[in-house]
């Protein structure tokens, strides 16, 4: 009976295996063949998604301008910092990544011409466009903290980051030397980051190997941020503020790292309350760098006074240039910066722009949504989702979520080491495998969203 039922499912599998191939196989040349010049600026999260998302809607002619020859899955870095992973499972050749089909220019971009219809690169090669899609995200400026580069370049000086795939594992080794001595740890964060919960998402694994080994309380721990709270949205920052104050870790608000006096182990930092400069010692201090937007986007037409590329919240189509769309790090967009968001914002330009192709108004709408697995201990996740204006947006709440997954719940011991191993084990076996080839769409798995005419209002 039971291998009766077996084999059936499995002859179930593997007729949906077949169809499901022959359908991602055939699906884009079905759609209308387009032979519109597409020029993708960056190939990180942003530009391989909506790369890929592109061709299977049939755009037959896209191109990636970027100069690095690897690519990196950065949320792993903090798994790195916290002992649970190795950073070589973070990086791959950007061939093996690249979108089969697309045309890759390994060169950086110097400027863009947008009235020309042409980006410029480092050589001075000129490349015509009939679509930009700016997908650049962050650059970061290790430089505008000083003392940050010697003591990241120090083996000893207990100044680590999990923002580098060259200084990640650090974090990791230096606690290992401190655990059983006493010592001070600070944690801090930056107005201007990607991935806004990764500064405490590190600490809260290191607190929790200190309990597992018996040590906690030998160190002194501080969450320095220049945030009045733990988190900008409300609903989370009151859990993880309790949590903080359940197991007993500072917090230091409204204070920015501005210097770090490796030889005496001094970070200062700007009490920005009352205008006044604060001197911490320390035995660890995890920075979050101060980040940017990359510096041809500063001097950029398209961008706005601060460098971001200046697109409309919602369709993510530039102010200025109705060919020009953005999405990832690299806009003005008012949302929380995680690769989650890029899941959600690469069908809108995928969409918008082939109404634009097609002589019509961009309708589909980007309502700000992000997602920040949060890990509160070695298996334990907070899943953070919301939308702009830090609206809950959470796949598996009752209130806000979709059948079947609103069922399940978002707080309990089961849900947050179900939210980890989602974090852990899906997030990078879907990033490698099923988001470089369109068959993955953020909260809705491998099922692509229906978009256009969508709510404004970000609803």
């Amino acid at each position: 009976m039971f291998s009766t039922v077996a084999r059936n499912a499995l002859r179930v599998a593997a007729g949906a295996t077949v169809i499901g191939t022959v359908y991602y196989v055939a699906y884009p040349w079905t759609r209308t063949q387009r032979k519109d010049k597409i020029l993708v600026v960056g190939g990180g999260t942003a530009g391989v998604g909506v790369a890929a998302m592109l061709q299977h809607e049939g755009m037959r002619n896209v191109t990636i301008v970027e100069p690095s020859s690897v690519h990196y899955y950065q949320p792993l870095w903090t798994l790195v910092g916290g002992g649970a992973k190795k950073k070589e499972n973070s990086v791959k050749d950007m061939k093996a990544v690249l979108p089969s089909n697309t045309s890759w220019i390994k060169n950086a971009v110097k400027d863009i011409v947008p009235s020309e219809n042409k980006v410029i690169l480092a050589d001075g090669t000129r490349l015509d466009y009939d679509y930009l899609v700016v997908a650049a995200g962050m650059q970061t400026d290790w430089d505008a903290i000083p003392g940050l580069v010697d003591g990241l370049k120090q083996k000893d000086s207990g100044v680590v980051s999990i923002y580098d795939y060259n200084y990640c594992e650090k974090t990791w080794d230096t606690f290992q030397k401190l655990k059983n001595q006493a010592a001070t740890y600070l944690f801090t964060f930056q107005p201007v980051i990607k991935c806004a919960g990764a500064p405490q998402k590190v600490m809260w694994l290191i607190e929790d190997n200190m309990r597992k080994d018996g040590v906690r309380e030998k160190a002194d721990i501080t969450f320095c941020t220049p945030s009045p709270a733990m988190f900008g949205v409300q609903h989370y920052s009151d859990k993880l503020n309790a949590m903080r104050e359940r197991k007993g870790v500072n917090a230091l608000f409204k204070h920015k790292l501005v210097s770090v006096d490796v030889p005496n182990k001094i970070a200062t930092f700007e009490d920005i309350e009352n205008k006044a400069l604060v001197k911490k010692p320390y035995d660890l201090l995890h920075v979050a760098p101060m980040m940017s937007a990359p510096d041809f986007l500063k001097r950029s037409p398209i961008s706005d006074d601060d460098g971001w590329v200046d697109v409309d919240k919602y369709t993510l189509q530039s102010k200025k240039y109705k060919n020009v769309f953005a999405l990832g790090d690299c806009t003005n967009t008012p949302n929380s910066k995680t690769a989650a968001a890029i899941t959600a914002q690469a069908p809108v330009v995928v969409h918008n722009l082939s109404r634009v192709i097609d002589g019509k108004e961009p309708d589909g709408a980007y309502n700000g949504y992000a997602s920040c697995p949060l890990i509160i201990g070695r298996d334990k996740v907070l899943l953070a989702e919301f939308t702009y204006g830090g609206k809950l947006a959470e796949t598996f709440a009752s209130d806000t979520g979709r059948w079947p997954f609103k069922y399940f719940g978002t707080d309990g011991e089961i849900q947050y080491r179900f939210f980890y191993l989602m974090k852990e084990q899906l997030f990078p076996f879907v990033y490698w495998n099923l988001w470089p080839r369109s068959l993955w769409y953020g909260t809705y798995g491998p099922l692509k969203p229906v978009v256009g005419a969508s709510d404004r209002k970000g609803n």
